[in-house]
């Protein structure tokens, strides 16, 4: 399996009745895949690069919406 990355939309509604939206990546490889929590994006092109970064590409329809 090639290494890539999946993007994934996070959204928390607070208690002030805000809404704060970012993105988090899910790492998948031979080994399986890792959702990595501690790294927050607040636009999808900081987590493209960042995934691209750690060695992992990112396809264009490698994202997905998973609001919580």
């Amino acid at each position: 399996m090639t290494p890539h990355a999946l993007l994934v939309a996070r959204t928390c509604n607070t208690s002030d009745r805000r809404t704060i939206r970012w993105w988090e990546c899910e790492l998948i490889d031979g080994a399986g895949a890792r959702r990595i929590h501690d790294a927050a994006f607040f636009s999808i092109g900081e987590a493209k690069s960042w995934a691209s970064a750690q060695g992992y590409p990112v396809a264009d329809e490698a994202s997905r919406e998973d609001a919580r």
